[in-house]
């Protein structure tokens, strides 16, 4: 498959890449509308694309310009306040663009109630300091980022950092992680070895025998470099060993809930990510449920290391990968087996089920500790 194609026609797995962005943003913007310290979101989308391919699938700027006009219409029929949604899609390609406008424009997508609608084709790397020093600048607000980029030349982790170091905005980038794995066993060209270098000295890169791993060894070091955010990473198969990846940048604990719940939408199985075969086999038809076996098991030896509160397993289980209602299940299974010892910080016994596991009481404190008990 050629890029040219890539850019003009919609494949399935370019439809995953946005039914996450789509999934995700409907429910953070949801959550953010309900904020009464959000007035305004600010959206990104740096690659934008013209809109709509043309074999008829919808690109990014329809799924968030969708999003937000139902989000606002929503609203409306309610009698809801509605924050303000402010879009800036840009395409160095000034046929994209001007495609992009007229399919807006004939679609009543997006009105002046709703916010602020532009457009540029300004170069990427012209636009990027512009949009980190008007993020730096908003308050009681928020940004969204995408970044969906023809290739991974122009892409620097410094990048992310500047459009993340405000401490209210988020970044969701995809990277051609096939191609890059194809390139690192045949040769290393000289932009992705300065892509690699940001993050580690190119000595010190890990061997990757296989694409996925590859993308482990890419997402370990978006960790390490980017420290004190957090970072994940949606894995859309297409072939075998031919793995694309979105990766996904926030500083805010509940963005990062907010995307898992995203992921797990879309993988009911394991929340990681989405491969060709799982919806176009037999079996994809039949209802799937999370696998939560190994979870479990993570759950319980952590549980033994001692007296664990409601925030400590709060965090625990976004950085396994899994939702609240994960480990929900798992404790009050463990409880039912009568090998759960839960206590309020009186050292009372707590009502069954009451496990205190969500971003809501994560933000109160801690209400509960909880061990397994010795046998």
């Amino acid at each position: 498959m050629a890029l040219k194609d890539s850019q003009t026609t919609m494949f399935q797995h370019s439809e995953v890449k946005i039914r996450l962005l789509k999934t995700y943003l409907e429910r953070f913007l949801n959550v953010l509308n309900e904020s009464p310290y959000i007035d305004n979101v600010f959206l990104y989308d740096l690659f934008c694309g013209e809109g709509i391919y043309d074999n008829g699938g919808k690109g990014s700027p329809m799924a968030i310009l969708e999003t937000i006009q139902d989000i606002h219409q929503s609203n409306r029929v309610k009698r809801k306040r509605t924050m303000g949604f402010h879009c800036l899609f840009n395409d160095l390609q000034n046929n994209k663009v001007e495609k992009l406008e007229r399919i807006v424009s004939e679609s009543n997508l997006h009105h002046a109630e709703i916010g602020e609608i532009r457009f540029s084709t300004e170069d990427y790397r012209d636009l990027l300091p512009k949009i980190s020093k008007d993020i730096r600048s908003i308050k009681k607000a928020k940004a969204f980022i995408f970044i969906d980029p023809y290739g991974y030349k122009d892409i620097r982790i410094s990048d992310i950092e500047s459009l993340l170091d405000s401490g209210n905005s988020e970044v969701l980038l995809f990277l051609p992680t096939r191609d890059m794995f194809r390139f690192v066993e045949k040769g290393t060209p000289q932009s992705l070895k300065e892509f690699i270098e940001e993050l580690v000295p190119e000595n010190q890169w890990p061997m990757s025998t296989t694409g996925l791993e590859f993308i482990e060894n890419l997402t370990d070091a978006f960790r390490k470099k980017l420290n004190s955010y957090f970072v994940d990473s949606f894995v859309i198969s297409r072939d075998t060993n031919q793995f694309f990846c979105l990766f996904f940048f926030t500083n805010h604990i509940y963005g990062f809930d907010r995307m898992l719940d995203a992921k797990w939408g879309i993988d009911k199985e394991e929340g990681r990510g989405w491969s060709y075969e799982s919806e176009n086999t037999l079996f994809s038809t039949f209802e799937k449920t999370p696998n939560v076996k190994k979870f479990e098991r993570s759950i319980e030896a952590y549980l033994r290391t001692g007296s664990v509160n409601n925030k400590q397993l709060y965090e625990f289980t976004l950085f396994n990968g899994h939702l609240p209602k994960h480990t929900n299940q798992i404790l009050d299974k463990l409880q039912k087996e009568g090998r759960l010892k839960v206590l309020d910080l009186e050292n009372k016994p707590v009502r069954k089920s009451s496990f205190y596991i969500s971003y809501k009481y994560y933000k109160e404190g801690e209400k509960i500790r909880a061990k397994i008990k010795l046998q």
